[in-house]
């Protein structure tokens, strides 16, 4: 039987304490030995003899943390640049090792370290990197370090940008993170070529993306620059700071990615002048880091893809400064539409349907599975003498920020998603209609109160 879950995030809350208040997105490791046990209660009467997990990309939040704030390293290196014993190196183990030092992620960690006693079953993880953990296939030491932390044998091999999973010598299912879909996510734009194939090359995985630049350099700097602004003491004193403050530390929850300036702008008790009044500062700090640092305004426009009168604009706001004498809204908009137009996730379907294992009726494939837009979804794909194929999408493991559709106002959902596949010889427990393999996808969202999450004394 096959299980995929992607989209964890496990990340390194340490930078994001205030004066011994910690803000932690992880959830706690009980979410995770409820998922594990409804499986087992679901599967308890079936034929499973093994079980393969696929931890199908972001699992680790290599990409927003503090730690690539302390000076010139930043997380949108190429996988080459991280050598054994170089400073990139160092750094890269220095934040998985802050990522597992989180109470809440050892937990989760020991309990999928123990999943084979709780099955009483076989149980072998594959780790797919996807665009936030990209780096954890860069150099010998990291590989390792990261499948000591999954409890895999720390041979330091690569691991495998995709996972396809064989019953009885037979492949029948496709897993990518989904990154390969978004061009603002992945080093190609699959939207160009004819067919996806099946395995696609290691390089287009090394390189660095938009989506590097604007986790690291706008969304995981924001809450820092604010922070420096204000300093700790203030903003714990003043409500409508905090409030504000938490909003920052949101930024990367929210579903469209389009809607994050309108997220901002809705902050709950706060007009939009009195929003704007706090964070123009720190987006002056902000726009000063981007423009002062060429390397990263190029990076901007070549990794997005920026072209002509765009790219002339955004160059020549970077250039000038204009902010320098205040900061209008309109400059906002010009720097940051473009590149939030660039970073939305797009709708995967007609992406799926170029995979060559999707194109080909011959094909043994029967579904793909994918993550990263943290949008749990089943969409039957095509019909072909009977033999039916799906796509698959395995949700997050996480908070999510929703908008209404109007992009002007906002609500907070837990997502858990559950993905298991059957192969001919496993009997799904719930379903007997005789098609030579079967799944069962459950999405769960929750709505309420945050009990022991956000801040923790």
């Amino acid at each position: 039987m096959l299980i995929v879950m992607s989209d964890l995030h496990f990340a390194d809350s340490s930078g994001n304490s205030l004066n011994g208040y910690k803000y932690n997105h992880n959830l706690p490791s009980e979410v995770y030995s409820t998922y594990f046990k409804e499986i087992r209660e679901f599967i308890r009467e079936s034929t499973i003899k093994e079980i393969d997990l696929v931890l199908a990309g972001d699992i680790f939040e290599i990409t927003r943390s503090a730690l690539w704030h302390k000076d010139h390293l930043k997380p949108y290196l190429h996988n080459d640049e991280i050598r054994d014993g170089n400073e990139a190196e160092k750094r890269l183990l220095e934040v998985i090792d802050s990522i597992a030092r989180d109470e809440r992620i050892a937990a989760t960690l020991a309990v999928f370290g123990r999943l084979g006693d709780y099955f009483q079953l076989p149980v072998h993880i594959h780790f797919v990197p996807g665009n936030h953990d990209r780096l954890a296939n860069s150099s010998l030491n990291v590989r390792k370090r990261v499948q000591e932390l999954l409890n895999l044998e720390p041979t330091g091999d690569f691991f495998q940008n995709q996972y396809v999973y064989y019953e009885n010598g037979d492949p029948l299912a496709l897993i990518r993170h989904g990154h390969e879909y978004d061009k603002s996510n992945f080093s190609a734009d699959l939207r160009t070529w004819d067919e996806i194939p099946t395995k696609i090359e290691k390089s287009y995985y090394d390189a660095p993306v938009l989506g590097d630049i604007v986790t690291s350099e706008i969304a995981s700097k924001l809450p820092l620059l604010y922070r420096e602004h204000y300093s700790d003491a203030t903003i714990l004193s003043k409500p409508e700071l905090m409030t504000m403050y938490e909003r920052l530390m949101d930024f990367d929850n929210v579903r469209p990615s389009n809607a994050l300036l309108n997220f901002l702008f809705s902050t709950p008790g706060l007009s939009k002048n009195e929003v704007w009044t706090l964070i123009e500062p720190v987006m002056l700090k902000l726009f000063d880091n981007l423009a002062l640092n060429q390397h990263v305004g190029k990076n901007l426009i070549s990794f997005g893809n920026i072209k002509g009168a765009k790219a002339f604009t955004l160059n020549s706001v970077l250039r000038t400064r204009l902010w320098r004498k205040g900061l209008p809204f309109w400059t906002i908009r010009t720097l940051m539409n473009p590149i939030s137009r660039r970073t939305k996730i797009p709708n995967n379907l007609s992406m799926i349907l170029r995979e060559e294992c999707m194109r080909k009726d011959d094909s043994p494939i029967k579904c793909v599975v994918s993550g990263h837009t943290h949008l749990p979804e089943v969409e039957l794909l095509k019909v072909k003498d009977g033999v039916e194929k799906y796509y698959i999408n395995s949700g997050t493991f996480r908070n999510l920020i929703t908008s209404t559709p109007s992009l002007s106002r906002f609500g907070r959902l837990r997502s858990k998603a559950r993905v298991m596949v059957f192969g001919r010889y496993e009997r799904n427990p719930e379903y007997t209609r005789q098609t030579g393999w079967s799944f069962d996808f459950n999405a769960r969202y929750a709505f309420g109160a945050l009990s022991d999450e956000g801040i923790l004394g």
